[in-house]
């Protein structure tokens, strides 16, 4: 009975070994090489933080699973936009367009912060729409259950012009937010960098589309080391703390005789029944077709725009050295599986990393 034991034990050890083998063969092939992994590196920040940017709130399994993976415990989430526009009466305001629906709930331990896109057309000619804003949040905020907010997020795109309505549009949103105890932070763009900080608690440096979306010489204006360059030739001071945020998108442009018509979801162009091969990352339509609702006609020109890893990290390398600021946080824009599953694991948390 013993000599029989001993060797059932001795069998079990072994299998016990050979199981383990596999296993760490099989994680070490995660590790190294799957879009994405259920391991992450201990050193990452625990505090990442993501955009959602779609009118439906609706998450699949991989993004449940990318938010784990990568330690992701804030996720700026766009509620609605603010336009310049006729309301249901016919009146010419600023009025809220594309509210999110909301079909699926926040994952335990993400915090919600609450962002707004607002048109610099509304603030041009309707910035008196503070309150009515933060009390659309707050409604918006309870009907979903979005769990306590500790932040609420502008993006706007603003300029000198309209500089001054702007900031007094954030010192009044900023008070209503103050007496709940809410901060209130803006997205910064790079051209912004030399002008007057506006009146917020904080920002986040937007280090994508950097380039003109409308130029036909540009090679991709989602992110481009050399036209983020010009913007930092020298050390910046600024009088906000940031974080930094970065793409991980991609889009087609259409142009048509050289003239911008209009942004394509679809990066697919490799038919040869309707599309050539042109130089880089261009395409000339050849046959006429429908992508997306829209007509696209011979000699059509797609140019087709990424968010390559090489250049993400050459532009936060060089954010890194010419901003002095050490506490800072890195946000992806945005939670998106279908962009997301092209960059590998480890790509992501070289972008995620605090060197």
């Amino acid at each position: 009975m013993r000599v029989e034991n001993r060797k059932k034990i001795l069998k079990g050890v072994g299998l016990f070994l050979v199981v383990g083998i596999v296993m760490g063969v099989i994680l070490k092939v995660l590790d190294d090489n799957s879009k994405l992994s259920i391991y992450s590196d201990n050193d990452l920040p625990e505090n990442n933080a993501i955009y959602y940017w779609k009118t439906t709130f609706q998450l699949t399994e991989y993004e449940r699973q990318f938010l784990r993976v990568h330690h992701i415990g804030k996720m700026y989430v766009r509620m609605f936009d603010v336009d310049y526009g006729e309301d249901k009466d016919g009146i010419l305001k600023s009025i809220p367009i594309a509210t999110t629906r909301f079909l699926d709930t926040i994952p335990a331990g993400v915090e919600v912060i609450p962002t707004v896109y607002i048109t610099t057309e509304a603030i041009k000619k309707d910035s008196s729409f503070a309150s009515l804003l933060y009390n659309r949040i707050r409604a918006m905020v309870k009907q979903n259950k979005l769990g306590k907010i500790k932040e609420i997020q502008v993006d706007c795109d603003w300029t000198r012009e309209t500089q001054p309505l702007f900031f007094s549009f954030c010192e009044e949103l900023r008070d209503y937010a103050a007496e709940e105890g809410i901060k209130l932070s803006a997205t910064i763009r790079l051209h912004q960098l030399e002008k007057e900080a506006p009146p917020v608690d904080k920002g986040v440096l937007m280090l994508y589309n950097t380039g003109s979306i409308y130029h036909p010489d540009t090679k991709n204006s989602i992110i481009s080391y050399k036209d983020v360059v010009p913007y930092l030739r020298s050390e910046v001071e600024y009088p906000l703390p940031f974080d930094y945020a970065f793409p991980t998108y991609a889009w087609s442009i259409l142009l048509r005789r050289n003239e911008f018509q209009s942004i394509l979801r679809t990066t697919d162009f490799k038919d040869a029944t309707y599309c050539k091969k042109l130089e880089d990352n261009r395409y000339e339509i050849v046959e006429p077709y429908l992508v997306e609702n829209v007509r696209l006609w011979k000699g059509d020109i797609i140019r087709i725009e990424s968010s390559p890893i090489e250049e993400i990290l050459k532009v936060k390398k060089l954010v890194q050295s010419k901003i002095r600021q050490h506490a800072y946080h890195t946000v992806i824009y945005h939670l998106d599986a279908k962009n997301l599953s092209k960059y590998t694991r480890k790509e992501i948390d070289l972008i995620y990393k605090n060197d």
